[in-house]
This record gives C-alpha cells, sequence and structure tokens, in this order.
C-alpha cells in the first residue's frame, strides 16, 4: 500500500522547523498527523492548500498527545467534521480542556494567547480515544497506536 508523508512547518513564532504537523496521503482521504497550536492554524491551512487541500478534506486528525504544540488546535479540527484520534488518557482533555487549560496558563501567563492561540473544545462524538496496540484506520491506511 502506497502513501507519502508530508511534513508541514507550521512556523511556530515566525521560526522554521520549530513545530510540525504531517500530512499523510495514502489511498483514501488524506490525514492530519499532529495539528500543531491554534496561533498556527493559518499556517497549517496555507500548507494543506499547496496540496490542493481545504480543511474539510480532512477527516481523520491523529494526535501523538494533548500538549498544545501538538493538539491545541485539535478541536478547531473536530469542529470542523474530522475525527481526532487520540490516546485514551487525553481524550477527556480534549473534550472538556478546562483543567488543562487551566494549567497551561499558570504556566504561561500572558503570553499563553500569542503562543498557542485558541483552543477549543473537541465534540465527543468526534473524538475517538486509542489504546495502546490499537489499529487506526483512517484514510484507508492502518495505522497502529503505541
Amino acid at each position: 500500500m502506497a502513501f507519502e508523508i508530508h511534513p508541514l512547518d507550521l512556523r511556530f513564532q515566525n521560526f522554521p522547523e520549530a513545530i510540525a504537523a504531517f500530512l499523510v496521503i495514502g489511498p483514501g482521504a488524506p490525514v492530519l498527523i499532529e495539528t500543531g497550536p491554534g496561533s498556527t492554524l493559518a499556517t497549517l491551512q496555507a500548507g494543506l492548500a499547496k496540496f490542493g487541500l481545504k480543511p474539510t478534506d480532512i477527516r481523520d486528525v491523529l494526535i501523538t498527545h494533548i500538549h498544545l504544540d501538538h493538539g491545541g488546535a485539535a478541536g478547531w479540527w473536530a469542529q470542523q467534521g474530522a475525527r481526532v484520534h487520540v490516546h485514551a488518557v487525553g481524550a477527556p482533555h480534549l473534550i472538556e480542556p478546562s483543567r488543562l487549560l487551566a494549567s497551561a496558563q499558570r504556566i504561561y501567563g500572558e503570553t499563553m494567547q500569542p503562543l498557542w492561540g485558541e483552543y477549543l473544545a473537541s465534540p465527543a462524538e468526534r473524538v475517538h480515544a486509542v489504546h495502546d496496540g490499537e489499529v487506526i484506520e483512517a484514510g484507508g491506511l492502518k495505522i497502529t497506536a503505541f
């Protein structure tokens, strides 16, 4: 089964190669691995547009973990209709992010918004809680979670 992986540089805080998302193009729909933070959402959309893709073309998003630099924009993608796959421990924080955001706010203070941007809750029906060893079927591919 042939597929392509394209790193999408999100130019976090205008720095190249600081944070990336990955576009996986396989036999089905394109898959996004990582979303980056909400502050880089426009850059991510521009990167997808270079492949002729719009946000509604992304039906599956895989998040390796819920840190804001990896999954901060996951809620936005879920609200666009994508299914978000994330470890079962992190899934509740995508659905109800108040504790995650309060913790981050304590750390980042007044720099929270400029660094990470908007963080939206993911509708529960769009979140797939993944367990270790589970096989995720997305975009015509089978991806094993570890």
